[in-house]
């Protein structure tokens, strides 16, 4: 399954992304209008929702941005499916590339895989060895994607 192309109007959006839509990065908020056509499905990882949550001094205001930004898209549960294609992503990445893919990456890569989905990220480097094995990334900070 490794090998799959991604529909063009399916896309995983990573926790970076979310932090910069939140800070009002210019280029981000307007490369992210992208998504708000109804022929486009975003997905959020729960480990996504996690990360965003888990910074000990949101505020209530923070917390309401936050669940507004996800509910824009659907959050995808990490399933024994997810769980075991993020296993092979980081066994992959370990024995063909020499790399360590941690744990919250391979699941929030291995959700992109399993709903053909391109990967929306500013971490380029985390996930650029998995391109050769079916992972469209697109990086909004950058053209040359």
């Amino acid at each position: 399954m490794i090998g799959q192309v991604p529909v063009s109007n399916r896309f995983v959006v990573d926790t970076n992304i979310v932090i910069y839509i939140l800070q009002g990065l210019e280029e981000i908020v307007k490369a992210m209008e992208v998504l708000e056509d109804d022929n486009v499905e975003v997905y959020y990882s729960t480990i996504v929702e996690a990360e965003l949550f888990s910074f000990h001094e949101l505020t209530k205001g923070q917390r309401v941005k936050i669940r507004g930004i996800l509910n824009l898209g659907e959050i995808i549960d990490v399933n024994s499916e997810i769980a075991l294609k993020a296993a092979e992503l980081r066994a992959l990445s370990r024995k063909n590339f020499q790399r360590k893919l941690k744990l919250p990456d391979a699941i929030v890569a291995a959700t992109a895989f399993m709903y053909s989905a391109a990967l929306i990220t500013r971490n380029v480097e985390d996930f650029s060895h998995l391109r050769d094995h079916g992972l469209y990334i697109w990086n909004p900070f950058n053209d040359d994607n």
